[in-house]
């Protein structure tokens, strides 16, 4: 049995992908909206932070989906009968999650009827972004790897890797195949850049919920704020000479968000080399959507090789 079935309330799911604002949404956005009942993550109960967590965690061979679908149903019906019910994990459409087709189709099984609202990013940043969030744990152990060691160790296996979520439409034709086409938004992260109004309004139609609220709740919001520049540089030109001890206590205590944020810029190698992964996904996408997504600079042809 589905956890809400399909007419009898509306239900909308928010997949991600990450470094989209995914936690700003989620924190200041979502909970608040008066027109909205917001499932998480982060939950309100221990019980549901486990149901969604599970969701995308569990391999096949473990998975509880009767006592998942208990959850969600009771937390359905605690709701307000009125709101939208809204489910947002990013790492339901993420490459540490079990399978991303098969958390689809989860999804599919428990909330048959939902709306799904995927915001997406240009790769190039998305790369960087992901290198810097796990940059930070890296460098509280000791263990800085410049970007391009990086980028060229994560390519050796890249199905393990934020590389194997470049490629979004393969994610996104799996939720039109179990929802419906129909059903299924796309908002470029690039409109909070340049339009927060436009991104805020994209997000809120999907949703179906109130634009200019929406607009309001996410003004001045920022959650995961990228580290400085400042910090950044400290600990690549100094951080292996300093002993393990000092690099814990430090790491902690230096600010690290003081300052312009870091920039990391592409070397040409890997800005080709992620052209090459995405360059046709991103025309297809497009195709699907039509999205502008050239217009927002998105890689969408090959890099003429130099001569």
């Amino acid at each position: 049995m589905p956890a809400v079935p399909g007419g009898t309330r509306r239900v909308a799911i928010h997949p991600g992908f990450v470094k989209t604002a995914t936690s700003t949404l989620q924190r200041h956005v979502f909970p608040h909206h008066p027109e909205i009942a917001f499932l998480g993550l982060p939950a309100p109960t221990d019980e549901l932070e486990w149901a969604i967590r599970h969701l995308c965690q569990a391999d096949s061979t473990v998975w509880q989906g009767e006592r998942v679908a208990a959850i969600l149903r009771a937390a359905a019906e605690a709701a307000p009968p009125d709101r939208l019910l809204l489910v947002s994990y990013e790492n339901f459409a993420l490459h540490e999650s079990t399978d991303k087709g098969l958390v689809a189709e989860r999804l599919a099984a428990l909330l048959p009827m939902a709306t799904i609202l995927f915001t997406i990013r240009r790769q190039e940043e998305l790369v960087t972004s992901w290198y810097l969030t796990k940059l930070r744990q890296r460098i509280k152990r000791k263990a800085f790897i410049p970007f391009e060691e990086w980028y060229w160790l994560e390519r050796r296996e890249p199905h393990l890797s934020i590389l194997d979520d470049l490629r979004y439409t393969p994610t996104i034709e799996a939720y039109r195949r179990v929802f419906g086409a129909e059903r299924v938004h796309v908002v470029p992260f690039e409109l909070l850049r340049r339009e927060p109004a436009a991104f805020a309004r994209a997000c809120a139609t999907a949703l179906g919920v109130d634009p200019e609220t929406f607009a309001r709740l996410l003004s001045g919001r920022r959650e995961n704020a990228a580290m400085s520049q400042r910090y950044f540089d400290f600990w690549r030109r100094f951080g292996h000479l300093l002993p393990r001890r000092l690099v814990r206590k430090w790491a902690r205590r230096m600010p690290m968000h003081d300052g312009p944020p870091a920039r990391i810029p592409l070397p040409e190698p890997i800005r080709a080399d992620i052209a090459r992964l995405v360059a046709e996904d991103n025309r297809r996408l497009a195709e699907l959507t039509g999205l502008d997504l050239a217009g927002l600079g998105y890689t969408v042809t090959l890099p003429v090789p130099s001569t």
